[in-house]
């Protein structure tokens, strides 16, 4: 039998390890080394994923990649261009998405919203909605109905913008 010392001894040892690797963990990322010597960094994500979750997942990492950005003092200018089948869940007409993917599109749309109130642009391709007939006069709101958007990735990257494709 254990004794209650013992339990709290471990327990207390144990919370003091875990801080310490968290404490170590935060100190190797906080300054890394590609963003030494940059003030703003500019980025164009190409996003062409057709499940609104995986979709979704991915808006988490843009979102946590601006935090990092800003908590590092670096200015981020993120446009995020969806073609392909990831512009079936920049509409807010639900009837367009398939029934068992809606919930998760909202759940997209309202990620959607958040990162564009925080100063990222969005885009949808008019070529890929008419491909899919989506309406783009009904988009999310934050989202910007373009032409096409390779000229955005095109004339992006003519600006400097760094491409992160998300396939």
């Amino acid at each position: 039998m254990i004794q209650k010392k013992t339990v709290t001894f471990l327990v207390i040892l144990g919370i003091s390890l875990f801080m310490s690797l968290s404490m170590t963990y935060a100190a190797e990322h906080t300054k890394p080394q590609a963003l030494e010597g940059v003030d703003r960094a500019k980025t164009i994500f190409d996003v062409t994923l057709g499940n609104p979750e995986s979709l979704a997942g991915n808006l988490g990492v843009i979102d946590e990649t601006l935090d990092t950005l800003n908590q590092q003092g670096v200015e981020a200018d993120l446009v995020v261009a969806f073609r392909g089948p990831a512009v079936r869940f920049t509409t807010a007409d639900t009837q367009q998405i398939p029934a068992n993917q809606r919930e998760a599109a909202q759940k997209l749309a309202r990620s959607i919203e958040g990162l564009a109130e925080r100063g990222v642009r969005f885009e949808s391709c008019g070529i890929s909605a008419r491909a899919l007939g989506v309406d783009q006069s009904e988009l999310v709101p934050g989202v910007k109905a373009v032409a096409n958007t390779f000229v955005s990735l095109i004339g992006y990257q003519a600006k400097g913008y760094g491409l992160v494709p998300i396939r």
